[in-house]
């Protein structure tokens, strides 16, 4: 029974995947191949991008970019979240600073770094403004929900600080912010294609504006999977790392 069960959520995904391409493939039928190719022709264009190696030297380029912003994001964000999420004043001179890197659209970090920064670090500094506050915000979550029963016993008991965040502190903040990284991690291949498409000659994201230009719609498609796929990978790797590595502490 435990088997069966097992092999039928394996296979429900598998069979929604093809029922997908089946669609796909129907309804490309009756459009031209510019507007919406068929599965077979976005497989040949991302055979094509391997062959020539655009898709290994552009996807590095858009990784990079990717990881550099978001890597300064969960290096700034976290201990600024930890600050905000202890300190009452801290909070109230800063929080609504992280609201309002939080709702400023996207466009605008786009046009004020091409002023302020130049066009070649754009990307990464547009997946840092985007990714830091769901960091920081994440964080202060976890610190506002640990348990305050906890923290007294830690008191009375006079438990050193160093051990009152490792057992205390760490294991109930760990969750949320893994959950503002995930979130952030799906946000990065978004904002990172988005700025380059903008911004640079070079990356995912700007060989998607070529294609655009050139109505090469396989070729879109096909990078737009690539990132899709880039999403899956760091979410499977996370998700690898906190169960193999992180869950004692959790």
């Amino acid at each position: 029974m435990k088997n069966s069960s097992l092999l039928t959520r394996g296979l429900a995904p598998l069979f929604g995947l093809v029922l997908f391409v089946l669609l796909w493939q129907a309804a490309s039928g009756f459009y031209h191949p510019v507007v919406l190719p068929s599965p077979l022709d976005v497989a040949r264009s991302a055979v094509k991008l391997a062959a020539n190696g655009q898709l290994w030297e552009q996807g590095s380029q858009s990784i990079a970019r990717g990881l550099t912003g978001f890597g300064l994001a969960v290096i700034i964000g976290l201990p600024l979240g930890l600050l905000i999420g202890l300190s009452p004043l801290i909070s109230s001179l800063l929080r609504p600073l992280v609201v309002g890197l939080q709702v400023t659209p996207l466009i605008s970090w786009l046009l004020l770094a091409m002023i302020w920064l130049g066009f070649s670090k754009v990307p990464s500094f547009v997946v840092f403004v985007t990714t830091i506050p769901l960091v920081i915000i994440n964080t202060i979550q976890g610190v506002k929900n640990i348990d305050v029963q906890l923290m007294q016993m830690a008191a009375v008991f006079r438990i050193n600080r160093s051990r009152v965040f490792r057992e205390i502190y760490l294991p109930q903040v760990l969750p949320y912010l893994l959950a503002g990284i995930i979130t952030g991690l799906g946000t990065t291949w978004k904002a990172v294609a988005m700025a380059e498409f903008l911004s640079v000659s070079q990356g995912i994201g700007a060989k998607m504006a070529v294609a655009r230009i050139n109505l090469e719609t396989a070729d879109l498609f096909a990078w737009t999977f690539v990132l899709i796929v880039l999403g899956l990978i760091t979410d499977r790797l996370l998700t690898y790392l906190v169960n193999k590595k992180l869950r004692h502490w959790m």
